[in-house]
């Protein structure tokens, strides 16, 4: 199966993750392949996130460098500049016929979206195409106009393309997309495999994230590594804060940290889950210790309100899938509402 999606950050990596997990709970020794991936250093090693979050999720033993054989490690046109792309085929067309070896499936996930790499042949189309895979695409239900590109997406892959899975969709559009399911997609050779609600704990980001990035110091450490579902600029009123305190779900809220007032009530607030203080402005001791005590984190920035917002909304929602509370959800989800036995079904068909 080839996991592919119209935008990225769509949800390819957590599928990977729910369909890797329920094959080897129904017996099956499951690769996973990754052609094309992004890279960052961490020190002097490359990594690619995903790969790491599913290998090490699905328990897989294979060398990160076959699973994933071509990491960019520099901006995309450098990249096409200067590769060849019949070298980048054949190291791609090498490294799957050794993930494969002994597995019984193997689980392709696409690029950032399904058109990236086109320029040096290695797009979702062209890969699902060398592979031999059907492909599974993934549809980030952002708006109404994903219809219309994912019926051109089917244009391009042609019959290869059988199974879409709408994610992030919110509960009264489920209805239209049943309606549209028999009306047209069905008759355009798309099966629609399942609908997945909009989560704000998958949409979550970890704490351990918005530190690296914003790359801060902790006055107060966590006692694990949290999920932040929200985020909260805390620059009114502690009179109005108070309401957007209490609806909101596991936040962090940014604010300077010479605001003693709303830090005092973000503390009395057990939704507030972290503290992000700006201006490099560090709060009363007493704060601080009654934060340790109730085992709230504190990170202190250097940066204004406002840059530290545009540096925290450059991970926000597209945070890692790894870890047991997200683990478990997007099982949860999938098994709720994904017809996992309908793609098995027809993967057996080609076997």
């Amino acid at each position: 199966m080839f996991v592919s999606s119209l935008d990225a950050y769509s949800g390819k990596s957590a599928v990977s993750i729910a369909l890797g997990l329920l094959l080897k709970r129904e017996g099956y020794k499951v690769g996973y392949f990754k052609p094309v991936g992004v890279g960052r250093y961490v020190g002097n090693e490359l990594v690619e996130d995903d790969v790491i979050t599913v290998s090490q999720t699905l328990k897989l033993e294979d060398d990160p460098s076959d699973v994933c054989p071509i990491v960019l490690d520099k901006p995309y046109l450098e990249f096409v500049l200067s590769s060849d792309p019949s070298k980048l085929r054949e190291r791609v067309i090498e490294a799957y016929d050794r993930v494969k070896e002994g597995k019984d499936v193997v689980i392709v996930e696409g690029s950032l979206h399904y058109e990236m790499g086109k320029t040096i042949g290695l797009c979702d189309e062209e890969l699902s195409s060398m592979l031999e895979k059907n492909v599974l695409m993934v549809v980030k239900y952002a708006d109404d106009y994903v219809i219309d590109r994912l019926l051109s997406a089917k244009l391009r892959f042609g019959e290869r393309l059988k199974f879409v899975l709408f994610n992030q969709v919110y509960g009264y559009k489920t209805s239209y997309l049943k309606s549209l399911t028999e009306r047209v997609l069905r008759s355009k050779g798309l099966e629609v495999v399942g609908m997945i609600p909009k989560d704000s704990l998958l949409a979550g980001t970890y704490l351990s994230e918005l530190f690296e990035v914003l790359k801060g110091r902790y006055l107060v450490e966590p006692r694990e590594d949290i999920i932040i579902e929200q985020l909260l600029i805390g620059a009114m009123s502690p009179q109005s804060a108070l309401g957007y305190f209490r609806r909101a779900k596991n936040c962090a809220v940014i604010t300077g940290g010479d605001r003693s007032d709303l830090i005092t009530l973000a503390l009395e607030v057990p939704n507030v889950k972290c503290l992000i203080l700006t201006g490099n402005l560090e709060p009363p001791s007493i704060l601080t210790g009654m934060a340790r005590e109730k085992g709230v984190p504190i990170v202190l920035v250097p940066y204004d309100t406002l840059t530290t917002v545009e540096l925290v909304e450059r991970v926000f929602g597209r945070g890692r899938v790894g870890g047991k509370k997200k683990v478990e959800r997007i099982l949860e989800l999938f098994e709720s509402y994904v017809d996992f036995e309908k793609l098995i079904e027809v993967e057996h068909d080609r076997g």
